[in-house]
């Protein structure tokens, strides 16, 4: 049969003027036939409609005739309609009934319309086919390069096959609960075997590869199927990426990385698809993090690429998976300050202190960076890293500069101050002048200016780093020092401004808090609910309620009674013992509390309700807490332990040499938590 006579159109006429006719595939003009009716439309030809057919330019029929306008054309009428499907249903004044195609066509389309796509089946007998494919070009290949080493022509066809066969192995993704399959065929050594392929284009091409394989998006093709297919397609990616992680991925990705010339697109683009399987592994198990960190050189390499000046997708790619890598792994975190990478990452985000990211993409590179670093302050021994590294010198810097980056040097700062071990980093923040640029800021200067430049600040957030900054201080500066005092003298100035700010503060948050109670309220009545089922959903509300803002009331709070406790008197320092008489602020905070209906007993219960919410494992802290005082042979230890001063006066850390389990340090912190809040309520 000759395809081509088949798909041949019949002759006509030229378009009007000469212009060429615009070709179509015969898909293209088979959609084409199903959704128009007119033979013009059909094939781009200019024809009129014989307006006198009918009153609308149409004839009652499913078929629409045309007249052909040219004149000279009239005796090639014979010509013209030959081959055309139903020519016996030429008429009179050149009108015909047809869409333009061959009986032939018709068929052929009619056949193509008829096939069921839900026909095809990718069942396990396709996926054995497939995989048996890709195992043949692989052998072709290395046989070709092993018998003609030397002339490339000879080995380039098979080259070019394996190629086309390993895109074909991506159609798996349609069936990820048949990736075991691939573990029982040993394909899974063969595809990590074409990262060490000679032809960095095939290397690349198995990178996509696993890329696709391992991307979170295809557990999703059997969702919507049958029941269970979901299940199973989960177990055989879990089957898959174990199987990928026991036969080295990892390492063969690093080694691969030393073979990627970003300067090529090709290569660039490798590295790209690399950084995904990474983001892909973690996303299928957030504990692969740690193996990523821990069992490869990956991070390493990820930090000497983010040194690289030029910014470019990757670049921002590799912050990402920083961040990524140390949200959720303490592990990843110490060997990040192991490999000196608070240096590094106050060093990357110094280039921000006085200017702002270029794009959108510089922007969200910025912000990873930003996250990494509040996720590596969660470790103690990175807060001392971060304080020899002048952090809290650029972060002060930063905020003063009022750029971009201000909006998140607030955040670190709560981070980097906060629990005991920020102790050190709360004393230097006084030392160099924090406390102006913190209450200047506490007090909403330049927030309107920033509002407008920045449609990603949020004042609400920024309030409560600063109210967890200022927790931080009253909690970890030792008593009585002159630190401490520097802090309280803040509220009182301007005739206790600050105080009064803080307070308001407390208003607001305590009104979403009764709002979100009411709601909850309102909840019960509607759905008739009764004490049991009220006292299951408590968990959940209480949760709901420290998110509303029950939180950081609970810290203006801390610093209130706080506040309440220091006997400052500014204007003449007394001689004599006096009679014990209430301190100057908290006679300020209970008039003004009683302006707002309130009274110091509100705060009691706040905080009372606080300690009452707190769980702590009192056997295994106060076991960690002798190892420590056995250790160091000192006794109880104080508000100032966590920090020192050498004989020059600078701040250090101080490095205990007791090393606690996470568990441990856990249940440590939990205890004085709860010795603080007792201690606070004491105050009042």
């Amino acid at each position: 049969m000759d395809i081509d006579s088949i798909f041949k159109t019949p002759t006509a006429p030229a378009t009007k003027g000469g212009a060429k006719r615009k070709l179509v595939s015969p898909d293209e003009m088979y959609r084409k036939n199903a959704r128009h009716t007119s033979y013009e439309e059909l094939t781009g030809r200019s024809f009129d409609v014989d307006a006198s057919a009918s009153g609308d330019g149409s004839v009652p029929s499913k078929r629409r005739t045309v007249s052909i306008q040219d004149a000279d054309d009239e005796d090639m009428e014979g010509e013209r309609f030959e081959g055309v499907a139903n020519p016996e249903e030429e008429e009179e004044d050149d009108r015909f009934f047809g869409d333009g195609l061959t009986s032939d066509q018709k068929d052929i389309l009619d056949y193509v319309d008829d096939i069921d796509p839900d026909e095809e089946k990718f069942d396990i007998g396709a996926v054995r086919k497939m995989i048996l494919k890709f195992e043949k070009a692989i052998n072709k290949n290395q046989e070709m390069r092993v018998k003609y080493p030397d002339d490339p022509s000879k080995f380039m066809e098979s080259e070019a096959d394996l190629d086309e066969e390993i895109k074909h192995l991506m159609a798996m993704t349609q069936a990820p609960e048949h990736y075991p399959v691939l573990v029982e065929l040993s394909t899974v050594s063969s595809i990590l075997s074409l990262l060490t392929h000679e032809n960095m284009d095939i290397a690349i091409d198995a990178i996509e590869l696993l890329k696709e394989l391992t991307d979170e998006e295809v557990l999703e093709v059997g969702m919507d199927e049958e029941e269970g297919s979901g299940t199973e397609a989960v177990e055989g990616m879990k089957v898959f990426v174990s199987a990928l992680l026991e036969q080295g991925l990892l390492d063969l990705l690093v080694q691969n990385m030393s073979r990627l010339d970003e300067e090529e697109a090709n290569d660039r683009l490798g590295v790209f698809n690399t950084l995904a399987i990474l983001e892909n592994l973690t996303g299928i198990d957030v504990a692969l993090a740690e193996t990523v960190v821990q069992k490869s050189t990956f991070l390493p390499w990820i930090m000497k690429r983010l040194k690289v000046k030029t910014f470019d997708s990757n670049k921002q790619y590799c912050s990402e998976i920083l961040s990524i890598l140390l949200q959720s792994s303490s592990d990843n975190r110490k060997k990040l300050g192991e490999l000196g990478g608070i240096d590094d990452l106050l060093q990357l985000l110094a280039t921000y202190k006085r200017k702002d990211p270029k794009d959108p993409d510089e922007i969200e590179m910025m912000e990873n960076l930003f996250d990494g670093l509040c996720s590596a302050l969660a470790e103690k021994e990175n807060k001392r890293l971060f304080l020899e590294g002048e952090g809290i010198e650029l972060m002060v810097i930063m905020i003063k500069e009022k750029k971009m980056a201000r909006i998140r040097a607030v955040k670190v700062l709560d981070y980097a101050m906060s629990t005991k071990a920020g102790t050190a980093n709360c004393l230097r923040f006084v030392e160099i002048m924090g406390l102006k640029t913190l209450f200047s800021i506490f007090s909403r200067k330049g927030v309107d200016k920033l509002k407008k430049a920045y449609k990603s600040f949020s004042e609400v957030e920024e309030e409560e780093h600063i109210i967890g900054i200022m927790a931080s201080l009253v909690r970890n500066l030792p008593l009585e020092s002159g630190h401490r005092l520097r802090v309280v003298r803040k509220f009182v100035e301007e005739d206790y401004s600050k105080l009064e700010r803080l307070l308001d503060l407390r208003e607001g948050y305590e009104a979403r808090v009764n709002t979100l109670n009411e709601k909850f309220e309102q909840e019960d009545k509607e759905e008739g609910l009764d004490a049991e089922d009220i006292a299951e959903l408590e968990d959940e509300r209480s949760l709901q309620r420290l998110e509303s803002g029950l939180f950081v009331m609970q810290l203006i709070d801390i610093i209130i009674a706080h506040l309440c406790a220091e006997n400052l008197d500014l204007e003449e320092e007394e001689t004599t013992p006096a009679v014990e008489k209430e301190s100057d602020i908290k006679a300020r905070v209970r008039m003004l509390l009683n302006r707002r209906g309130q009274s110091l007993d509100d705060i009691k219960d706040n905080l009372q309700a606080y300690l009452n919410g707190l769980e702590v494992n009192t056997a295994l802290a106060e076991e960690a807490r002798t190892k420590l005082l056995s250790e160091s042979g000192a006794g109880p230890l104080t508000d100032g332990a966590a920090a020192e001063q050498d004989e020059e006066g600078e701040i250090k850390a101080k490095i205990s040499p007791v090393e606690l389990t996470q568990e441990e340090e856990t249940a440590l912190e939990a205890l004085e938590a709860k010795e603080f809040v007792q201690y606070v309520l004491g105050l009042l």
